[in-house]
Order: C-alpha cells, then sequence, then structure tokens
C-alpha cells in the first residue's frame, strides 16, 4: 500500500498552519504586575476561571491550526493505494516492467516461480487506468529489441503471455538500460518494477557503471517471488574424460563434479549417464551440504566420429539443472608414421623397436590405441602425411627436399612432429632444412662413458604431455634413467619439458601455427640413454604422442554457456565456405568461415538454447575426417544457484536508485485506489463548525 498526491505543491500550504501560533505570540501583551493586598481573594478567584477560559483558547488555536493543515492537504489531494498498483507519484504512469524470465525462475515459486511472476505482471496491467502506458520487458534481452511504452492493455497482456523461460542468466544491465531509456521521456509518474526471483547470480555480474542513463527520481520496486522453505539445490558443475583422449573401443574413462548449493546434504542421488540416447552407466551418491562431490564413469564408444553425451541428476524435489549436455569426438586410431633413420636387419637392433612397442606394446591393432607404421627415409616424399596424426622422425640422417616443404603445411594443418636424436643426424642439415621449424640451431653432440651419463634433472608437471607423471613412481623411474650421449641445443625462447641435470635440455617443444613439434635430443633406442628399460619409457612416449596428436585426437567437449559464443576452427579448405548450424529447436543459421592463422575460423554467438548444436556444410558435403560435428550448450552453472540478494545488498548495488522489495503475496489484496478528498473535507467542514462554536463560547 502507498499514498501519493495528485497536487503535491500544494503541500507547500501546510507552513500557514503555523499564521495561528504566529499570530497569537505577536498579541501577547506584557503586564507589570503591582500586588495589593486587597484584592488576593479576587485574584484566587480569577486564577480558577482562567484557566477554563486558557483550555478554551488552546483549543480554538489547534482547531484554527488543523484547518489550515486540511485545507492544504484537501488541495494536493491524497490518494490511498493498495495492492497491485503500488505506485508512487501523481498524474497519468508511465510504467516498466521488467519480468526475470532467466533459467532460475522455473524453480522459485515452489516450483512455480514463473507463473507468479506472470500472474503478477497481469495483474499490474489490468490495474492501469486510462492515459496510463506501460511496457513489458524480459531480462533475457541484449539491449537492442525495439520496445516501447503501450497504452493498450489486450497488447501488452499477450505480451506477457509471449515471454517464454531462457535457459542463461538474466541480463539486468540491458533490461534496466531499456527501462531508463523508454522513461527519459516526461511524464506526469514514472515507476519501474522488476517482478523476480532475486536471484544472486544476475546481480552478481551488475553494476551501475554498465547503465548509460539513470534516473534516481524514478524508483525501482522489486516484486519478490520466493519459496516458503529453501529446497534441495544442486547441478552438474562439470564433465571431463580422465587421460589422453578419447578413442573407439578403449576404455573412456568420464568425471562428473556434482555440487550441493542448499544447507542440507542430498542423500541418494541417482547420477545417470547416456550416449547417443542410451543409458551407458549410473550412480548413487550423496553430496554434503554446500560441497561437491566426483562420481566417476566407465564406458566405451563403439565407433569413430561425433556422440552425444548427458548427464541427468534424479531426485524428488531437487531445484537446479538436472541435464548437462556434452559432445565426445572419438579417434578411430591414432594413426603414427615412424620413419627409422637406422633401419637393422635384425629387428631387436632396430632404431624403432623400442619406440614401437611402447606405441603398441601387444601388437594386435584391434585392441591397440595407436597404430604405428614404420618406414625408411626413401619413403618420406610417398608418403601422404595428412592420413597420419603424428610423425616421428628417429635418428633420420638427412629430409629429402619435397619432403620439407611438405612436412610444413602439414604442421600448419595441426599435424604433430616428434624428432629424435641419434648419431646419425647430420646438424647442418637440420639447422638449414628445419631451422623454420627448430628455430634454434643445433649446436654439437655430447657424448660421454654409459657410466659417467647424466641423469634427469627436472620436469615441468604443469605440461599437459607430462600430466600423466604425477605418479611418484613414474617421477622415480625416469629420474633414474642415463643419458651419455645427446644433441646439444640452445633453450631460449623455447618450453623445456625434460631437462638434464647439466641444465641441458632433453625434451623442448616448438609450436608452428597449430602444430606442435617435439625434439628429444637423445636417441629412441638404447644407443645413448637407457629409458627404453625404464617404467616411465612407454608412458613417456604415448603420453608425448597424444599431445601432439593434439586437435585431431579424440576429444570430450563440455560446451558453453547460454548467451555465449562458439569459436568454430576448422581446417583451411573449409575458408569461404558457409556453415549451417542447427540448434536443438531445430532452428537453422548459417556462419561463413574466413581466414586466420592458417585455419578457417569462426564465431556463431546466436547460442541462446541449452542442447546439442549440429554443424554441416550448407552446401552440402560430408565433413573432414577429424572434425567435430556438433557442440553442446549449457545452462550457466551459477544459474542454478538459489541464492537470493537480500534488499540491503539491493539497494548499494542500485544507489542512487531508490529501491525497495515487496513480497508477490501482497499483490493478491487486489489494486484499488481511494480518493482521500471527500473525508478531508467532511473533516474540514466539520472542523470549522467546532471552531466556530468555540469561539462564540468564549
Amino acid at each position: 500500500m502507498s499514498l501519493f498526491f495528485l497536487h503535491p505543491i500544494f503541500l507547500f500550504g501546510l507552513v500557514a498552519a503555523s499564521l495561528p501560533l504566529v499570530i497569537h505570540l505577536l498579541n501577547r501583551r506584557k503586564l507589570n504586575r503591582l500586588r495589593f493586598p486587597a484584592v488576593r481573594f479576587i485574584l484566587l478567584s480569577q486564577k480558577r476561571i482562567s484557566r477554563s477560559y486558557r483550555l478554551r483558547h488552546w483549543l480554538l488555536l489547534a482547531l484554527r491550526t488543523m484547518a489550515l493543515v486540511l485545507l492544504a492537504l484537501l488541495l494536493a489531494n491524497p490518494i490511498f493505494q493498495t495492492g497491485a498498483g503500488l505506485f508512487a507519484g501523481a498524474g497519468p504512469v508511465s510504467l516498466v516492467l521488467l519480468l526475470d524470465n532467466s533459467l532460475s525462475m522455473t524453480w522459485s515459486g515452489d516450483g512455480i516461480g514463473f507463473k507468479k511472476a506472470k500472474e503478477a505482471a497481469r495483474l499490474f496491467i489490468s490495474s492501469l487506468n486510462d492515459g496510463d502506458r506501460a511496457a513489458i520487458i524480459p531480462t533475457s534481452i541484449s539491449g537492442k529489441e525495439p520496445i516501447r511504452l503501450k497504452g493498450e492493455k489486450d497488447v501488452l497482456l499477450k505480451e506477457i503471455d509471449h515471454i517464454e523461460i531462457a535457459e542463461g542468466t538474466a541480463n539486468l544491465s540491458a533490461a534496466l538500460g531499456k527501462a531508463y531509456e523508454l522513461l527519459s521521456d516526461p511524464a506526469g509518474q514514472k515507476e519501474i518494477r522488476f517482478i523476480s526471483d532475486l536471484g544472486l547470480t544476475g546481480w552478481d555480474q551488475f553494476s551501475m557503471s554498465s547503465l548509460r542513463q539513470v534516473d534516481p527520481a524514478v524508483p525501482l520496486k522489486a516484486i519478490r517471488v520466493g519459496r516458503k522453505q529453501p529446497p534441495l539445490n544442486g547441478t552438474v558443475k562439470e564433465i571431463r574424460a580422465v587421460g589422453q583422449g578419447v578413442g573407439v573401443d578403449l576404455p573412456l574413462h568420464l568425471e562428473a563434479v556434482v555440487a550441493n548449493f542448499s544447507d542440507r546434504e542430498i542423500k541418494d542421488l541417482l547420477v545417470q549417464l547416456s550416449i547417443d540416447g542410451q543409458n551407458k552407466d549410473q550412480k548413487l551418491t550423496s553430496l554434503p551440504a554446500k560441497g561437491e562431490t566426483t562420481v566417476s564413469f566407465q564406458t566405451r564408444l563403439a565407433r569413430a566420429g561425433s556422440h552425444i553425451g548427458q548427464l541427468t541428476l534424479k531426485k524428488d524435489g531437487l531445484a537446479g539443472n538436472t541435464a548437462v549436455h556434452f559432445g565426445l569426438h572419438a579417434e578411430d586410431k591414432l594413426k603414427i608414421l615412424v620413419v627409422d633413420g637406422d633401419p637393422q636387419t635384425s629387428l631387436v637392433q632396430s632404431e624403432t623397436f623400442f619406440l614401437t612397442r611402447a606405441l603398441n606394446p601387444t601388437g594386435e591393432r584391434e585392441s591397440a590405441r595407436f597404430l604405428p607404421t614404420v618406414i625408411i627415409p626413401e619413403g618420406l616424399n610417398a608418403a601422404a602425411l595428412d592420413s597420419y596424426q603424428v610423425v616421428v622422425l628417429c635418428n633420420v640422417a638427412a629430409l629429402p627436399d619435397g619432403f620439407v616443404a611438405k612436412l610444413q603445411n602439414y604442421l600448419r594443418q595441426g599435424g604433430g612432429l616428434l624428432i629424435f636424436g641419434g648419431d646419425r643426424v647430420q646438424a647442418e642439415h637440420y639447422n638449414a632444412r628445419l631451422g623454420k621449424i627448430l628455430q634454434t640451431p643445433i649446436r654439437d653432440k655430447k657424448l660421454a662413458g654409459e657410466a659417467s651419463g647424466e641423469k634427469v634433472g627436472k620436469f615441468d608437471l604443469t605440461h599437459p604431455a607430462l600430466q600423466g607423471f604425477s605418479d611418484t613412481l613414474l617421477q622415480e623411474s625416469i629420474k633414474s634413467a642415463r643419458v651419455w650421449g645427446y644433441s646439444r641445443i640452445a633453450a631460449s625462447g623455447k618450453s623445456v619439458l625434460i631437462s638434464l641435470g647439466n641444465g641441458d635440455p632433453l625434451v623442448m617443444e616448438q609450436k608452428i601455427g597449430p602444430g606442435r613439434v617435439i625434439f628429444v635430443t637423445t636417441s629412441a633406442d638404447r644407443d645413448w640413454n637407457d629409458l627404453p628399460l625404464k617404467t616411465a619409457y612407454l608412458p613417456m612416449v604415448q603420453s608425448l604422442t597424444n599431445y601432439l596428436a593434439g586437435g585431431k585426437r579424440g576429444i570430450l567437449d563440455g560446451g558453453i554457456n547460454v548467451g555465449s559464443a562458439k569459436e568454430i576452427s576448422l581446417p583451411p579448405s573449409y575458408v569461404g565456405k558457409t556453415l549451417r548450424i542447427t540448434k536443438p529447436n531445430k532452428q537453422r543459421s548459417e556462419l561463413v568461415l574466413g581466414a586466420a592463422q592458417d585455419r578457417a575460423q569462426g564465431s556463431f554467438d546466436d547460442n541462446d538454447v541449452a542442447g546439442i548444436y549440429r554443424l554441416s556444410l550448407a552446401a552440402g558435403g560430408d565433413k573432414e575426417a577429424g572434425t567435430p560435428q556438433l557442440f553442446a550448450v549449457n545452462p550457466p552453472f551459477l544459474e542454478s544457484r538459489l541464492d537470493e540478494i537480500s534488499e540491503r545488498e539491493l539497494q548499494a548495488k542500485l544507489n542512487p536508485i531508490r529501491a525497495e522489495v515487496v513480497p508477490v503475496e501482497t499483490l493478491q489484496q487486489g489494486g484499488t485506489r481511494t480518493d482521500l478528498a471527500l473525508p478531508l473535507l467532511g473533516l474540514l467542514l466539520a472542523t470549522l463548525l467546532l471552531e466556530g462554536w468555540v469561539a462564540q463560547r468564549i
């Protein structure tokens, strides 16, 4: 409820209420007192009578003062208003309704928060009088929508009906900015009403500095749609693949981090994993209050290419986003081209014997993650590099002329190159032919006896290629290795993954556009080191190879947030082509890919629906092998958090705007305006009559 005046200028008339008192004070006379003993008894009698007269005079003064006050109020024309209107000004109303349609409204108001918010909005529109105008602004707007003030109630009610729940966070800066833009024109009375659950997430991202214009004279009243009891509140925070990539018919380890926002433990929560619409695994777990837990799954993918994944939470009464989408792109196998620079008639003595056994220990193609193909240097010109994810050069003395250009192009397309040193490597040839790739010249070879070999000094466990070496046993294994022969190369400007005890690099990285190059300064066999005999050799070779496969290896795409832009990067053959993107609601958009950093790239920002977005060429045709054909979009993680901003915090956020929070239940009382002019007129007449009667008695 509220009280306002149609003509507040007349309230200055209340100053006139002081006139009777001023006149009384001015007319008071100061008497000189002379005491006569003879008239003492007469004075006592007069004092008793004067008390009665003084009381009547004070009553008369009060009545005259009250009459002036009532006259000023009558001229100001006070209006008493209750219920839906809640307006606090005079004249025709210009009202902007901000309707919160963020995802959190799904779970507010005992599960029907958005329905309650719409009912409240309809009540506001229904309470408008002739001459009033209003606009409906959903909080999901970008700020560029053509919204205007209207006086047609039926049109405004239809607009409310057409507003649906968005799957992202409220864009409060755009919504409030649009509201003040609409109210910038002169109007008798300007009001903003914000119907919301006051979710903390939207306000976390809001700042008054983001508003281009603000009118502190326009108040904002927040109509809070809340719950009677706080619900169990949780969602999936993250989904990730454990290990190096995603392969066909290989164990796929997934971890889901599930968060609990509520103050109570969530017991017996069912977490279900499905891939391509089929239930693959499910786990029962419990979440501590205000805590997180990790749920592990293991499955396999039967075919190469893109797969649709979904994690679902099942629990009665659970508020929060219960379904999270993700994409999987599985490589059939990682194909590795291994070039043996020192082939031998005896397989065990070959330069690549230990390397190929580390890549495929069993020698079986069906169950292998890596498929190495061994050739000699003379076959390099005929090799189709695009058929392989990684090329490995093992003690190759020199490279054919035509191969170097082909190798550079391969790297620019995202390929990986692993180089092992050895006694046959010609430093001058590598410096001349691969200078643009290595970018630091090979200086010389350092050879010593096996007994006096260098031990491994440091290794960078933060590097993605060595993250699997967090195990203490593997660290001790690699530290126990001895290296008595290696090529010396400067490490300036390079990324050194592993260094020897004397500081010389053992494993170092160089990036060529999207491609990656790793140079191991020692040999791949036992000629210069005893690494092949160590437990760490197999995981080191597989980890380096997996890392070099880069974007060509299988990946898990955890998705982007609703409203975020998706950066799409494809092979350079896609430059100039039009990519068709089909949204989860079957709507289609097109994106023309441009050239950037030797890749075809584009940015798609119309991601307003949660789910799986599919990619295809607008003109038809199959996508290149190894290219993901979908991406996932999910509601923001914190949008599932139902914590609310307090009224004090809201007022601090909106300062200098006057803000007030009103429960939505108060709107159910109805919307009425009562003109107090007639009661005030009656009270004024009664006061004047009483004043006349008292004056006659005096």
